[in-house]
């Protein structure tokens, strides 16, 4: 990113291929300490998108970076989808869960997001971070019992999730946080049907919730019918995860 000499923006790059990294760690440590600088006068405005959960880890001590990386890396791997991931995550960091809305405090927050999820779960979406968790320790460990990883935790882990009910901090409040979601999925698709019937297409949206390389079942005769259809002439449209 090209800056102005003497430009107040500062750039962070980091978490390569979607991974944290010390570059990403080294961001979150410094967006952190801002956001706790700042007073009642003060305006945060917050960017968010897909990806987010990468860029910005802050895992609590004594979990470390390698560690909460393989941990979800593991989760990943055995099918987990991505709110349980982001449980997980949550759980284990400072500014995901509301940790960066509380850590402003009492600064006014303002969240523009960039939704990459289906349904646009605002406390999923990059972990949600000036977004209050709703989830416990006891979701934590169903999901890693899930996929029978409670038996190989760090000791780490374990010693986050044991005192995280009991964090005297209390969970995040988030009264001073106004969320606001400026792109999705069904955004998008709609802009796109708008453009493809401008053009003279025949555009079918046939779902904004796919998962995978198939079809929703609801939605099979209607993707058979635009499969055979002349290319030249329709358009089938499908968004999803």
């Amino acid at each position: 990113m090209l800056l102005m000499p003497h430009s107040h923006i500062q750039v962070f790059e980091g978490a390569k291929n979607n991974l944290p990294d010390r570059d990403s760690l080294q961001a979150a440590v410094a967006i952190q300490d801002m956001a706790e600088g700042l007073s009642a006068d003060d305006l945060l405005l917050v960017l968010i998108s897909g990806g987010g959960s990468a860029l910005l880890p802050a895992p609590i001590p004594p979990v470390t970076l390698e560690e909460k990386h393989l941990l979800t890396k593991m989760l990943a791997v055995r099918g987990a989808t991505i709110q349980e991931l982001n449980t997980i995550r949550k759980a284990l960091s400072h500014l995901k869960g509301g940790g960066l809305a509380r850590a402003a405090y009492p600064a006014q927050v303002v969240s523009l997001i960039l939704s990459d999820v289906v349904g646009d779960p605002l406390d999923v979406i990059a972990s949600g971070p000036t977004v209050a968790s709703d989830h416990n320790v006891q979701d934590c460990l169903h999901i890693l019992t899930r996929y029978d990883l409670r038996g190989t935790l760090p000791r780490s882990v374990k010693t986050v999730l044991s005192r995280a009910d009991s964090d005297p901090r209390g969970p995040p409040c988030c009264g001073h946080v106004l969320n606001t979601i400026i792109g999705s999925n069904s955004v998008a698709l709609a802009e796109a049907q708008r453009r493809a019937e401008a053009l003279g297409y025949q555009a079918l949206i046939l779902s904004t919730v796919v998962q995978g390389w198939h079809p929703p079942p609801e939605h099979g005769a209607d993707w058979h019918q635009c499969h055979g259809c002349p290319p030249d002439a329709s358009a089938a449209l499908l968004t999803g995860q």
